[in-house]
């Protein structure tokens, strides 16, 4: 049981009460609660992620009306510490639909769950990935209205696998053209993996409609991150991953994989395109998880997803993600720092390592951030999920309750 922190002025009866998750009535019995333009659940985090709860009150002895307001809190603290962790049932959209964002480009997107709900926008990974049907789990159906699109040449938007208008400011552009054309005040954005770089980048460009963020596997596409996947680092985890995808390229042209993928992802020649793309695409299925996933593996043998996952991922890191420089997701937390975030990580990530959602923590301490011990990279693991769900619905309690 943790005590309560009193400081107490002594040109004042006002007194600043820190409460952690757990606490008695009986300890709170003589000061009564006042309304605060403070949130009970802002972002006033721990360095350990934990939230505390602020609350201001006067010694002016027990007044009647107190325990009901302790009573109120404690049901509130109670609904947050036993958030639902558990993957939600499958759902089908209730509408879907095709949008053109440019004389080339056109979007596939979907809306699921409550459509008078709060709306939530989901950012898929690769990129290149596309949505599935299982994205829509994260979120309880009857509080969100789930949206989710396939990004420019991604699953089924069109062209296929197309790198031309294909940037990460066009997908930004794209993000706010759906939000346009569904007629979306602001909402929530998730976002993993690569996901996790748009939404930041998204959420960078337009604070004003985010109503709070959720990434996982965090991803910068700084030179370091993708010369531990690509250039040989996380091969001395995967050695027998590793030696297909570098046997691929002949020894005189492995000075720099990226770029020699590039060239056969974008041959004349269609089968050596997706002899590169089925290559790219099972190396990093191979090491998306903690534990061997069959199922994911065999993604790396669908050659219409792999053209478009090799491809169009190639594209955005032989370019570093189009940004203007390796640390300007970082350099820019402070327009987002405001905004209620939780970061998920597994601690045994192989494509998208520790160390970035490290230094974002860093910077970014104010956001919620959660290490998942015996998870990798993928959304999918157990411990993953049950931090993304939980990470939806901590933000709809806030809504919930107006915080």
């Amino acid at each position: 049981m943790n005590s309560l922190g009193l400081f107490i002025p002594t040109n004042t009866t006002t007194i600043g009460i820190a409460i952690n998750t757990t606490y008695t009535p009986s300890s709170l019995s003589h000061l009564q609660l006042l309304h605060s333009p403070i949130p009970l659940f802002s972002n006033n985090f721990t360095s350990s992620g934990r939230k505390k709860l602020v609350l201001r009150a006067q010694n002016l002895g027990y007044k009647s009306d107190c325990d009901h307001q302790l009573i109120d809190l404690m049901e509130s603290e109670k609904e947050v510490v036993e958030l639902n962790r558990n993957l939600y049932p499958n759902i089908e959209p209730y509408s879907t639909g095709f949008l053109k964002v440019s004389d080339i480009h056109t979007i596939y997107w979907e809306q699921s769950g409550n459509p008078s709900g709060h709306p939530v926008v989901f950012l898929h990974g690769g990129p290149g990935g596309g949505t599935t049907p299982s994205n829509r789990r994260f979120f309880d159906p009857e509080f969100y209205r789930i949206i989710l699109f396939d990004q420019r040449g991604s699953g089924q938007s069109t062209p296929h696998a197309c790198l031309e208008e294909n940037t990460t400011q066009h997908l930004v552009d794209d993000i706010e053209k759906l939000r346009e054309h569904l007629e979306i005040p602001e909402w929530q954005v998730f976002g993993g993996s690569w996901g996790s770089t748009l939404a930041l980048a998204y959420s960078q460009a337009h604070p004003d409609k985010v109503t709070g963020i959720v990434l996982r596997g965090i991803f910068l596409v700084r030179k370091k991150e993708i010369d531990w996947f690509y250039e040989g680092g996380a091969a001395a985890i995967y050695p027998d991953a590793w030696e297909p995808f570098r046997d691929l390229i002949p020894e005189n042209e492995r000075e720099s994989f990226i770029h020699a993928y590039k060239k056969r992802l974008n041959s004349d020649d269609v089968e050596t395109q997706y002899a590169a793309a089925r290559a790219w695409t099972k190396w990093e299925m191979m090491t998306a998880h903690l534990l061997p996933n069959e199922e994911n593996i065999k993604r790396g043998d669908d050659d219409k997803f792999s053209l478009a996952f090799a491809r169009i991922e190639n594209h955005y890191f032989v370019n570093r993600g189009f940004f203007p420089s390796d640390s300007f997701l970082l350099d820019n937390v402070d327009k987002i720092r405001h905004i209620n975030t939780t970061i998920v990580q597994g601690r045994y990530d192989v494509c998208c390592p520790m160390m970035s959602a490290w230094d974002l923590h860093k910077v970014w301490p104010e956001a919620d951030f959660k290490v998942v011990p015996d998870a990798g990279h993928s959304a999918n693991e157990p411990g993953i999920a049950a931090e993304l769900v939980a990470a939806n619905e901590r933000l709809k309690n806030i809504i919930k309750n107006g915080l």
